[in-house]
């Protein structure tokens, strides 16, 4: 990477020869986004200031509300100007700039564009004083450069899981018909021919009519199956998914077809809590307690990596070539996530990070934290990650 006005550090950096780099920018972050080049970003994490009033930031966080949203515009205009046509941009937030937040990035980015608002379960804590909300969820807005284009690959969630049966019908699209070839749908039904005609009631918008007679032998429907009725695809996506290895069954009672697959993935749940393996608070706390071992800094406002790591891997699961960005890095969560998907599955995911320092007494955290993960000295007994981790400073003016 290559920027004006600033210089490499090599102390401050783990260098080592092939694969990701991790690039630590130490700057305001509208100095270093417009160097940066059009469509070259495949994903972007932030969790800007929260405008609550804070005293431990270096960004001031006791704006007006339109302050506020002027800060953030000149900088997510950046963010979609930086964006590949399928990437996608989340951002954290609680309820007081959440609403304002979400008109901003639909003026920016466009109303099309809006994925999600994810709810992720901060805490299992909340402030036991107050007397009227517990507050114990904050907000993930997440945005696409291009909607129609990031729907074609999906985010992902988890593997599908090839034990369970998902229905062919949709009650909600058009009848139509759906032809398999012989020997393509497993069935409990008695061998020998079955008739042609209406299956099940007629007042169940998922009840099928079979076209013509088919054979039935020793589990599998051994000739052409043609149906009509309400189903989720296409003949044409019925042909990708038979190629695909698809397993299709239709069992004896209401003659509903259902199929097995893993090609594809789940989506993400727009619920972001344990049941995904997203952690708390109080684990982000933890976890940098175990890198630097220092018992001050645990009033950091830093999220989990789990909550990054899940978000980051929705988009570039299967770009393991992808760079992503953080211009609001905090304490280096994004690039320690970003470093542990590459230690998974062998990826070559490069990142940017742009920090200010936003925390006073700790200018110089990410830093720190970073340097610990990339060299494996860390109190957790896990070896370094692969890549290299470069820091950037801006060059000092003359005085």
């Amino acid at each position: 990477m290559t920027l004006q006005k600033f210089v490499f550090v090599p102390e401050a950096s783990i260098l080592r020869e092939g694969g990701p780099i991790c690039d630590l920018v130490e700057a305001d972050n509208l100095d270093v986004l417009p160097q940066l080049p059009d469509s070259s970003i495949d994903c972007i994490y932030i969790d800007p200031p929260y405008n609550t009033g804070s005293s431990a930031l270096e960004y001031s966080d006791r704006k007006t509300h339109a302050q506020w949203v002027d800060f953030v515009r000149s900088r997510l205009v950046h963010a979609a100007r930086l964006l590949k046509d399928d990437g996608a941009m989340f951002v954290s937030i609680d309820d007081r700039e959440q609403a304002r937040l979400r008109l901003l990035c639909d003026e920016i980015f466009g109303e099309d564009n809006f994925v999600a608002q994810f709810i992720w379960h901060k805490t299992n804590r909340g402030k036991a004083l107050s007397r009227v909300v517990r507050q114990v969820t904050e907000y993930v807005l997440c945005f696409a450069k291009n909607r129609k284009t990031l729907n074609r690959v999906g985010l992902f969630g988890s593997e599908k899981n090839l034990d369970s049966a998902n229905p062919l019908g949709n009650r909600s699209n058009k009848r139509g018909e759906l032809v398999f070839p012989p020997g393509q749908v497993k069935t409990n039904l008695d061998n020998g021919t079955h008739p042609a005609g209406f299956r099940g009631s007629r007042e169940d918008t998922l009840s099928v009519e079979v076209i013509k007679p088919f054979e039935v032998q020793d589990g599998q429907i051994v000739s052409e199956l043609s149906v009509f009725g309400r189903f989720r695809w296409v003949q044409e996506t019925l042909n990708e998914r038979i190629q695909q290895g698809t397993i299709f069954e239709i069992r004896k009672g209401k003659f509903r077809i259902v199929f097995y697959s893993d090609v594809g993935h789940k989506a993400p749940s727009s619920l972001l809590d344990s049941r995904c393996d997203v952690g708390t608070n109080e684990s982000a706390t933890k976890g940098i307690f175990e890198i630097l071992g220092n018992t001050d800094i645990l009033c950091l406002y830093s999220k989990p990596v789990s909550l990054v790591r899940y978000l980051l891997n929705s988009v570039v699961r299967d770009r393991k070539d992808a760079i992503v960005l953080d211009f609001f890095a905090g304490t280096g969560t994004t690039g320690q996530a970003v470093a542990e998907l590459n230690e998974e599955d062998g990826g070559m995911r490069n990142c940017v990070l742009i920090t200010n320092g936003e925390f006073r007494r700790y200018p110089r955290i990410a830093q720190q934290r970073l340097k610990v993960v990339f060299s494996g000295e860390a109190e957790t007994g896990r070896k370094s990650p692969p890549g290299s981790l470069r820091v950037f400073e801006r060059i000092p003016t003359s005085t």
